[in-house]
């Protein structure tokens, strides 16, 4: 059932209270509710996805390396999925092992209690299941270099869509619209949490249940916990613990550009159809025990397409188009999302274009293979791409970065009008995030020639890489890290089963328990989380 919150006063209890409405508190609710749980879900936003954050409380990013909240956030059912693009990858067995060139790594439980929830999450994702035919073969690379890496893109990314009708037919959940919560309530020994208030359509109320859950992002769930610290200076570990510290995501973008020996190499790595629209895909990785070896933090390398404007893409083909749709007036109205290039300078050199096409031995099979790509190029709500006839092709990276104490969200005043205080982001790379991509693309480079796959073709010279993958370093998508997973209160917020060390009934479900970032978008494996956390909280209520 969902309905608009205006209600005032005390109201009545449930088995669960989950705070906010994304992909994970939604996917946390529909499975509490299989388990014959009553679940109340309080979102911020409308009927309608929201990004006005003024009733949450401003945002104050403190550097460059941080994207606006206006980017990164929507309110409302389904949250940010209104902003994912589908993009489902898992994370991998390193990711949870201590590393001693990594500070602070190690998760407290293992890739195994989380991977066994992966099919469940993918199907709670739109994503169904991997078609018979399009089955990938086993793995072609050997020593430093996997490519059994493999991404998923969901047909149905957006949540909402997807889910709706099923969450207006539930009889086990109450999705409060409008909702904010304001303030954590603990009893007179801050053991327990006795209720939150809530503000909705400026009245106050107070909801209670047996078990909460914040699944409101990373920075809200710290947001709600560090208001509640202010209270509580010696909750969460205190005012030196852990809380709102270790924040991190993951650096992306380009370093080089990859020119295929191998053209069926260059097929393998590039995006496959399901019958249901969904798509999957093999990543480059650097092994294991390569990181290890080297001492490098973890990463994904993928194939994405220049821009047909982009002359260095090489082809004929690609060039025709442009110039074509250029010509006509049409390639400002059709071409944005055709692909990314770093490269392609402000003002167009058609006689570099033509130049490829006077070149291209392969003109009129290569100009029918695009066209043809061309009439079905939408992958995907966010998937736009054209292979290239002459395998030539960007090498987007996505690797993880060091958590780090400093890097961290704290509370300054609240401003008028807003329920909760004014939150302040201070997000940054180490060298030793920025050495570990330009490092890793040597290694990647020494393996392409050695198997006569290909080589890399860096788009700026040696001295300047390392500022390249500066500039481009840019997160606060993932919003991991803020109440990190431990062992213990001393280094983390929350223990293994995602409760926070000191309260009895608090849980904190997302991507801001991970630890460490690993290579993945953190999406798939935050849903899969959840859903154990689902089943600890029935295993609660049943011994109860």
């Amino acid at each position: 059932m969902i309905f608009e919150f205006s209600d005032t006063g005390q109201q009545s209890d449930s088995d669960v209270c989950i705070v906010g409405a994304g992909p994970v508190g939604l996917a946390l609710a529909f499975k509490c509710a299989a388990q014959g749980l009553s679940v109340t879900v309080l979102e911020s936003g409308g009927a309608d996805t929201d990004n006005d954050q003024n009733v949450l409380g401003p945002v104050e990013i403190l550097t460059p390396h941080h994207a606006e909240t206006s980017l990164t956030t929507r309110r409302g059912i389904g949250g940010t999925s209104i902003l994912w693009g589908g993009r489902c990858v898992t994370l991998d067995d390193i990711d949870f092992q201590p590393r001693d060139f990594v500070a602070f790594s190690g998760w407290p439980i293992s890739h195994r209690e989380i991977a066994q929830h992966y099919d469940e999450a993918l199907s709670f994702l739109g994503y169904g299941r991997d078609d018979d035919a399009l089955r990938l073969a086993a793995a072609e690379a050997s020593g430093d270099i996997v490519d059994d890496f493999l991404e998923r893109w969901s047909a149905k990314p957006d949540l909402k869509d997807l889910h709706e009708a099923q969450l207006r037919k539930s009889e086990r959940i109450t999705v409060r619209l409008g909702s904010t919560v304001t303030a954590i309530a603990l009893d007179a020994s801050g053991a327990k949490v006795t209720g939150v208030h809530v503000r909705s359509r400026g009245s106050d109320s107070f909801i209670r249940a047996k078990s909460y859950v914040l699944a409101s992002g990373g920075l809200e769930n710290a947001r709600l916990l560090l208001a509640a610290q202010q209270l509580w200076p010696d909750k969460f570990g205190g005012p030196d613990g852990a809380l709102g510290r270790f924040y991190c995501g993951h650096l992306t973008g380009y370093l080089a550009a990859i020119r295929f020996a191998k053209p069926d190499f260059a097929k393998r790595l590039w995006y496959r159809k399901n019958r249901d629209g969904s798509h999957i895909r093999r990543r480059l990785a650097l092994s294991q025990e390569a990181q290890l070896k080297h001492s490098l933090l973890n990463g994904a390398f993928w194939l994405d397409s220049f821009s047909v404007a982009d002359p260095e893409h090489g082809s004929g083909a690609l060039s025709m188009l442009y110039v074509c749709m250029a010509m006509l007036g049409l390639y400002p109205k059709v071409g944005n999302g055709l692909a990314p290039s770093p490269t392609e300078p402000k003002a167009r050199n058609y006689r570099r274009h033509f130049s490829n096409i006077r070149q291209d031995p392969r003109l009129l099979t290569g100009t029918f293979h695009v066209l043809s790509q061309l009439v079905g190029r939408r992958l995907g709500k966010k998937i736009f791409a054209l292979a290239n006839p002459e395998n030539h092709y960007l090498l987007r990276y996505h690797t993880e970065q060091v958590p780090d104490p400093t890097s961290r969200a704290t509370l300054s005043e609240r401003e008028d009008g807003a329920a909760l205080p004014r939150l302040s982001v201070d997000f940054h790379f180490q060298k030793q995030d920025v050495e570990s991509v330009v490092r890793s693309h040597e290694i990647i480079d020494e393996w392409l020639q050695s198997e006569g796959i290909g080589r890399l073709h860096y788009l700026t010279a040696p001295e300047r890489r390392d500022e390249a993958v500066l500039n481009q370093a840019l997160d606060g998508y993932h919003q991991i890290g803020l109440t990190r997973m431990s062992e213990s209160q001393s280094t983390g917020v929350v223990d293994r089963n995602c409760r926070v060390h000191d309260v009895a009934n608090l849980f904190v479900a997302g991507s801001s328990v991970f630890p460490t970032a690993g290579q993945a978008n953190p999406t798939l494996p935050a849903v899969a989380l959840a859903l154990r956390l689902a089943d600890h909280l029935g295993n609660l209520v049943k011994r109860v």
